[in-house]
């Protein structure tokens, strides 16, 4: 099978000349650099031929480019090119690369007669995805999507994979506008097809939630089979679409047994929550059309475990971070582990302990061109990995897990941040743990995946001139303003805004070179924002005078109707003025804060503010002031008023997922509270429980202790019943007085619950609003007292 014929000439040319190569769009994940061709994708906040000259440098050659900005960027490539003394790189210029790299990827796929097996869904196509490639593994050679590579950029990266090695493809495909699934099932080509289910992600981009199935549901047009849950009406809409007779529902329910279309399979699965029961009975049902027979079903389903381990940033044992990600290791997943922690590394210092990497084509080089400078201190694992010890000088090889762990003890990580990388199977978390802090019970995870997802949502409903400014004090709303200032000036932000210039310090103490505006600054502290180049609010005159002293950018604030800080008109108008000196200032921006851009009540008086603000900059302007960056809007303001984008804007709480009714449905909480039970016990009708005898048991009741208090930031007001937590799924409201560092629960009517179980004070799927109601306050103040002895984990992909 060839299928060039069916494709431009300049595709099936760079095919030919290409195909053996790697194919690369973060310049980070190059591995031999003489088997790479770059492509040099635009992007709104960065443009990959900015890094075609450092590419150069590395050592790479080859190069797809777009004509026009390859042009606008060509002095520094001749320079890069000058300063390495050969001959000059392969650069192909073609109108479109993404679209170039999609061309690729669907002639390569067409090289491989395989069945192919493409996932898609609202939820859980990854892990549905490692399952399936898990069972299937027994028995074939599988290519699987690394990650999450779903999107148009990903699937292309994935498919590229294939090796003639290969007997099956398993590959995730994900959607987000009208028109993705086409483009994407022309490269994939899918024999055989999972529908996990259908939610509303992604649902504002389509007219409704029809046109967003039919969208879906058209990736499994000409597949030999569907798989999908059988419950309520969507296996017969899935027949509109695939031909009757190919679409298979699956039935089941706990933990055992399931029906695969009419045939009853006796599968045994783990102690999982609901929703992961139904990924694994998609990956089970899938598995045994495949080929694969009940008892190697089970053997290998009996230990999935749902996706922990990935990613997930602590505080280390000898003071670094610890990063954990053992949950899978193929070389993609290596590749973006490291640069995960480069982006939280507060040392320049980074120590990889390594597993099994999965084996693929020049491996070895391909490690070697990946940790060499980059890893300053690397420990081994596993005989897999005694073929490359050699490669690296200094580098300490361990036969097995266990021989680590005997060591672990006398190894000293100081100063350094260690990522453990490897597979779930061989059981690094282990390590993980044991070089990470134990401080409490009490975790916050920071989920930076859904951080990143948020901030590219916001970012896409703003022009692309205008700059966000991301608010980071209150150690970014209680979630640790360092690690999560890393990962925004990874994105692309352009701003950070803290409250006091103490914060700033952290900031650029932990290496954040960022613009960072300081919204509270007061006389004492303008030494100190000279010394960490910090940017004040200025809401007075003569913090503006002490600013021009000492030549620091500024802030101007007008008060428009907050009623709080902030200039009034006429003394903005006397600011300008030539005599009082603002002529002279540095002024970076002027901007307002709007009052109650969340409430559609008071909607005329938010445009008030805005018309005010408009008003006051055009006097500004008449009177003779030379045009700044203005700001107005909120993270609400930015759903609801995005004509008032101005220059800049301000995201907040909305960041997180959270506060922007507008958005609800398209961002993802990032923020999760979890504790643990510490103790149970059985109490009679009759007794009291806690502080002023405030739990009262009317009839006999089963009680839980959980490990947080208020001193950890669970107010007294979600004591005495008016809040629940969530264990195992199911509601614990409260009895008694919240303590200080403990209270209790009523698990009376919650099975399986046992000194150790985690317990959801908030999360995705118990939401924060739920507490702050309870304590009469609003999620803000809920984040921003959690106790700074509650663990903070920070998880990403």
């Amino acid at each position: 099978m060839n299928h060039e014929a069916d494709f431009p000439y300049p595709i099936a040319r760079l095919y030919r000349q290409y195909h053996s190569y790697d194919l690369v769009i973060d310049s980070r994940l190059v591995g031999d650099p003489e088997k790479v061709l770059f492509f040099a994708l635009p992007g709104q906040r960065r443009d990959g031929h900015e890094f075609i000259p450092a590419l150069i440098r590395l050592g790479v050659r080859h190069f797809v480019a777009q004509r026009q900005q390859f042009f606008r960027h060509r002095e520094a490539i001749a320079r890069a090119v000058g300063a390495i003394r050969q001959s000059p790189p392969t650069v192909n210029l073609v109108d479109d690369p993404a679209a170039t790299l999609r061309q690729l990827a669907a002639l390569h796929r067409r090289q491989f007669d395989l069945p192919l097996i493409a996932i898609t869904g609202s939820n859980g196509k990854t892990i549905v995805k490692n399952w399936l490639a898990e069972l299937l593994a027994t028995r074939y050679k599988v290519c699987s999507s690394p990650r999450s590579y779903n999107s148009l950029l990903g699937v292309p990266l994935s498919v590229w994979q294939l090796r003639d090695h290969h007997e099956i493809g398993v590959f995730e495909v994900g959607i987000s506008r009208p028109g993705d699934m086409e483009q994407l099932r022309h490269i994939l080509l899918p024999t055989h097809g999972i529908l996990t289910n259908i939610g509303t992600a992604h649902l504002g981009n389509f007219s409704s939630q029809a046109e967003l199935e039919r969208e879906k549901l058209s990736l499994f047009r000409e597949v030999d089979w569907l798989i999908l849950p059988g419950r309520g009406e969507l296996p017969h809409r899935a027949a509109d679409i695939v031909e009757q007779g190919k679409v298979i529902p699956w039935q089941g329910e706990g933990g055992a047994d399931m029906v695969v279309g009419n045939e009853a399979l006796n599968v045994r699965f783990p102690d999982l929550p609901a929703v992961y029961l139904e990924n694994a009975r998609s990956a089970a049902a899938a598995a045994h059309l495949l080929g694969i027979d009940t008892p190697t079903i089970n053997g290998i389903a009996g230990g999935f475990v749902p996706l922990t381990n990935r990613l997930e940033q602590r505080q280390g044992r000898d003071g670094g971070p610890v990063i954990n990600d053992s949950y899978s290791n193929d070389y993609g997943a290596l590749a973006a582990a490291i640069s995960f922690a480069e982006t939280l590394d507060p040392f320049d210092s980074l120590t990889l302990i390594l597993g099994t990497v999965q084996d693929m084509p020049d491996l070895d080089i391909k490690l070697n061109s990946l940790l060499r400078d980059r890893i300053k201190r690397l420990l081994l694992v596993g005989t897999a990995n005694r073929r490359i010890f050699s490669d690296f000088p200094g580098a300490v090889f361990y036969e097995d897990l266990t021989s680590l762990v005997e060591a672990i003890g006398e190894l000293d990580f100081s100063g350094q941040t260690v990522l453990v990388k490897g597979a779930s199977y061989e059981g690094l978390d282990q390590v993980a743990t044991m070089l990470s802090r134990q401080l409490h019970r009490t975790t916050l995870k920071i989920d930076l995946t859904a951080l990143r997802h948020n901030y590219r949502t916001y970012r896409g409903k703003l022009p692309d001139h205008c700059r966000v400014v991301v608010m980071a004090k209150a150690s970014a709303y209680g979630s640790g303003a360092l690690p999560v200032a890393r990962t925004l000036e990874d994105l692309g932000a352009d701003y950070l805004a803290v409250a006091y210039p103490e914060e700033g310090r952290e900031l650029r103490l932990g290496g954040i070179k960022l613009p960072i505006m300081v919204l509270n600054a007061e006389a004492y502290s303008f030494p100190l924002l000279v010394q960490y180049d910090l940017e004040p609010v200025v809401h007075r005159a003569e913090q503006l005078r002490w600013a021009n002293n000492l030549n620091l950018r500024v802030h101007i604030e007008l008060d428009t109707g907050m009623g709080r800080l902030g200039f009034q008109p006429e003394e903005f108008h006397d600011l300008y003025a030539a005599d009082k000196g603002m002529a002279a200032a540095a002024v970076a921006s002027i901007f307002t804060h709007l009052a109650a851009s969340e409430d559609p009540l008071h909607d005329s008086f938010t445009r008030q503010q805005l018309a005010t603000f408009d008003r006051l900059y055009e006097s500004y302007l008449e009177g003779g002031g030379a045009p700044v960056q203005r700001h107005a809007l909120n993270s609400n303001g930015i759903s609801r008023f995005p004509e008032a984008a101005y220059d800049m804007v301000r995201l907040g709480i909305g960041l997180y997922g959270l506060g922007d009714d507008s958005l609800r449905m398209h961002l993802q909480p990032a923020l999760s509270l979890t504790t643990t039970v510490t103790a149970l016990c059985d109490r009679p009708a009759g007794q009291t429980i806690g502080y002023g005898r405030r739990g009262h048991i009317e009839d006999d009741r089963r009680i839980a202790v959980i490990s947080i208090g208020y001193a950890d930031g669970l107010p007294r007001l979600a004591g005495e019943g008016r809040f629940a937590v969530r264990i195992n799924q199911l509601l614990a409201p409260t009895i008694g007085s919240i303590c200080m560092d403990m209270c209790t629960v009523d698990v009376t009517d919650i099975p399986g619950v046992t000194v150790g179980s985690e317990v959801e004070i908030f999360s995705p799927d118990h939401p924060i609003e739920l507490l702050a109601r309870a304590a009469q306050t609003i999620p803000y103040e809920i984040l921003t007292n959690i106790g700074s002895r509650v663990h903070r984990i920070y998880v990403g992909e």
